[in-house]
This record gives structure tokens, C-alpha cells and sequence, in this order.
């Protein structure tokens, strides 16, 4: 199944000791590349959950936030900076034997002092609550890729009708072509023949290797064959994008080489439209998996 590299999740999930809320966004890019966010003291967690998205997903740029929010009393993490206020009470022991300073101290003079009271965060997530929920994520970004992914597949099937159309045309048409165009060239080499002696064996030697030299037959079977392979790699369930750029490189190669050698003004109008559409098959194609 074709996916795009671009897409957006979101989860939230309550336990008994609070709720993990998550997110993932992917972009595209050349390989895969793994930014992962977690509750600060799950940091250990991480590269176990990179090798997890390997799973998922094969290529993009993946951003993955994921907080822990606690449903007890929010402020059951305040503590006294007990190392900061020893400092204080020092320095102003000091202050009083040393300068003679005098003077009381209240609870509110301590309160004022800075980084006294401590808030330590309780972001602590056990992993049998974080690998599901992490899971459950990807599994997300993975459905919306795949939405896309869709959309993506279903105008690229488009895009290769019209241009399978053109190119029934030009075959269709080359026949024609070829046989008006090998006419009015032995047309020329009798009134050539007729005003010189030249050897018309020789001639019409060359004008078989010229014929060969635009015959566009070779080309045509080429470009229908790596239609009939993009679609077959449509279907496949690997990471397909890297391969469809290949393919889409090879028929950008025969249309061009087709519209070098024809000189028929009704294929290379055909030419240049199965180059448009493969343009915009390009484009599409640099956001697929």
C-alpha cells in the first residue's frame, strides 16, 4: 500500500496515576530521520522507542512529542531547596560576625529568597504504560499516511491513463508518420538522381539507416513497460518511493528520446503532453514512502 511521508497524530490515554498525550508529525525526507520529545527522567526509554518507529515507518522526517500529565495534587512536588537555603542562612551568619549587620529573619524574608522552594516534576511514566501508548501512535500517523497515501495513488493511476492515451495515439499515428516522411524523401532523391549521377543504391542504403535512426518503436515498447511496472509497484507493500522515482526518471528518458527523433508536429504535441503529466507524477512521487 502506497503511503505518504507527511501526516499528523494525536493520542491521549488516561491511567490511574494520570494521562500520556502524544503526538507525531512527519514530513518528507531522503531517509529517516527520528526526533523523539519525552517526559524528562524517560530519557532511557528513547532509543528502544526509535528502533519501534523502524517498525512503522521506513522514510520522513518523524517529530514525536510525548507528556505525562498527573492526576494527584499538582503541587505534590514542591520541596525545600534545602542545600540553597543552607547558602543563604551562611552568608548571613557571615554578614552579621563580619559587616555587624543586624537584624531578623522571618519566613517571608526566606520565602523571598531565590530557588528556596523546588519544583520537582513528577513526569515518571512506566514503560507498560508508554510503549502502548506509543504504539497506538504510530499506528495513528501510520492510518492518516496511508489516507494520503491513497489520494497520492489514485492520481497517479490518472495521470498514467492519460498518458498510456498519448501514447496509444503516438503508435497509432508513427505508422503514418513514418511512411509520409520516407515519401517525401525518395521524392527528393529521384529529382536528385535525376539532375546527377549519383548511385541511387547508395542512397537508398542511407535512407534506411536514417528511417532506423528515427524509428521510435523501440521506445514506445520501453515507455508501456515501465508504465506496466510503476503500476505493478504500486501495489507492493514496501517502501516504494525511491524505486517510482527510478521508474519515473527511465520514462522521462524514452519521451524525450521519442520527441528527439520525431519530427511529426501531432506526436511531439503528444510528447510534450505525457512530459507535463510525468512532471507532476514527479512531484507527487517525492512524498511517497
Amino acid at each position: 500500500m502506497l503511503k505518504s511521508m507527511t501526516g499528523f497524530a494525536k493520542i491521549e490515554m488516561d491511567y490511574n496515576e494520570g494521562r500520556i498525550i502524544g503526538e507525531a508529525r512527519s514530513l518528507n525526507n531522503r531517509y529517516l530521520e527520528v526526533n523523539i520529545k519525552l517526559p524528562r527522567t524517560d530519557y532511557p526509554y528513547e532509543q528502544r522507542l526509535r528502533e519501534f518507529v523502524k517498525r512503522y515507518i521506513k522514510r520522513g522526517k518523524i517529530d514525536i512529542t510525548v507528556k505525562w500529565e498527573r492526576t494527584n495534587n499538582p503541587y505534590s512536588g514542591l520541596k525545600i531547596n534545602e542545600n540553597a537555603l543552607k547558602q543563604y542562612m551562611e552568608l548571613i551568619d557571615t554578614l552579621k560576625q563580619n559587616f555587624g549587620v543586624r537584624g531578623s529573619i522571618s519566613i517571608d524574608t526566606v520565602l523571598n529568597f531565590k530557588d528556596i522552594i523546588a519544583f520537582e516534576e513528577n513526569n515518571t511514566v512506566s514503560e507498560e504504560a508508554l510503549t502502548p501508548a506509543f504504539e497506538n501512535l504510530l499506528i495513528k500517523l501510520n492510518e492518516e499516511r496511508a489516507r494520503e497515501g491513497e489520494l497520492i495513488a489514485a492520481d497517479l493511476k490518472q495521470r498514467l491513463q492519460k498518458i498510456t492515451a498519448d501514447l496509444i495515439a503516438i503508435e497509432k499515428r508513427w505508422p503514418r508518420s513514418i511512411q509520409n516522411h520516407e515519401k517525401k524523401l525518395k521524392e527528393k532523391i529521384v529529382e536528385l538522381t535525376k539532375a546527377s549521377t549519383i548511385d541511387e543504391v547508395r542512397i537508398l542504403q542511407e535512407l534506411a539507416i536514417y528511417m532506423e535512426r528515427v524509428d521510435i518503436a523501440e521506445e514506445i515498447v520501453r515507455l508501456k513497460g515501465h508504465i506496466e511496472n510503476f503500476k505493478n509497484t504500486l501495489h507492493s507493500s514496501e517502501s516504494i518511493g525511491r524505486k517510482l522515482d527510478f521508474i519515473i526518471q527511465e520514462m522521462v528518458r524514452e519521451t524525450n528520446t521519442i520527441g528527439s527523433k520525431s519530427n511529426d508536429l501531432s506526436i511531439n504535441e503528444r510528447v510534450i503532453q505525457i512530459k507535463v503529466e510525468i512532471e507532476k507524477m514527479r512531484e507527487q512521487v517525492q512524498n511517497v514512502e
